[in-house]
């Protein structure tokens, strides 16, 4: 499977195409971690296109001096920098891509940071269909321009499919039962009793539960089977 990089509208795009072409005019956009487009979003793009799915992350970075980061604190500014006129020129431009090769049904796909802005996008709406992997900024908003995701859970347009970790010290069990409280009827909301933070990053061993990631996975495959 070749990963390639493409530019639109000034975005940076890691592209990974299905190797018997795009099957049935569906793409996942992929959303990435505070670390930027790395080697486990990589992994992701190659899942999806295994799958048959154009997949596409854009560099929500790319505005600054790095587009990618290793700790925490170097990607903090980049993070904070980010405001709902930013993002959603880069995943609009993901959005045109997608449809320019072929795609009529157009998901999103997002962990961590990125899964925030996969549940802002169902409440845009921007996409067909979102999945969220542990976003944060539950029940505060992180960036300008994008409610915190209680809010967002109400607003939806689109079917949204929700994971999270019960041992995630960031968004801990409660948070995520307030978001489920608030949420339409167009979300479901999954809780993994024995799964932390970025427990579907592989790249991490301090992070990564099989168990949980394997059942998650299935679970929004089966997802994007439906709504897509």
């Amino acid at each position: 499977m070749v990963i390639t990089t493409k530019t639109v509208d000034d975005v940076p795009l890691t592209v990974s195409k299905p190797d018997h072409g795009v099957a049935p005019g569906k793409a996942v956009i992929v959303l990435q971690e505070a670390w930027g487009v790395n080697t486990h979003i990589e992994s992701i793009l190659t899942r999806l296109a295994d799958a048959g799915y154009l997949a596409v992350a854009p560099h929500l970075y790319h505005r600054g001096s790095h587009t990618s980061f290793t700790d925490f604190p170097s990607a903090k500014d980049a993070l904070t920098a980010l405001n709902s006129e930013g993002i959603g020129h880069d995943v609009r431009a993901a959005v045109a891509y997608c449809k320019s090769e072929g795609a009529d049904k157009i998901g999103s796909l997002g962990f961590c940071m990125g899964g925030t802005v996969s549940l802002w996008c169902a409440a845009e709406p921007l996409v067909d269909a979102a999945v969220t992997y542990y976003g944060g900024a539950v029940t505060e908003s992180r960036w300008n321009g994008i409610p915190a995701g209680s809010e967002l859970a109400a607003q939806l347009k689109v079917p949204w499919l929700g994971h999270y970790g019960d041992l995630d010290p960031s968004i801990p069990p409660e948070s995520v039962e307030q978001l489920r409280s608030h949420a339409s009827k167009l979300a479901r909301v999954y809780r993994y009793p024995d799964a932390g933070h970025a427990f579907n990053n592989d790249t991490s061993s301090d992070h990564y539960s099989a168990d949980a990631a394997a059942l998650a996975w299935s679970r929004t495959m089966e997802f994007f089977t439906e709504t897509l």
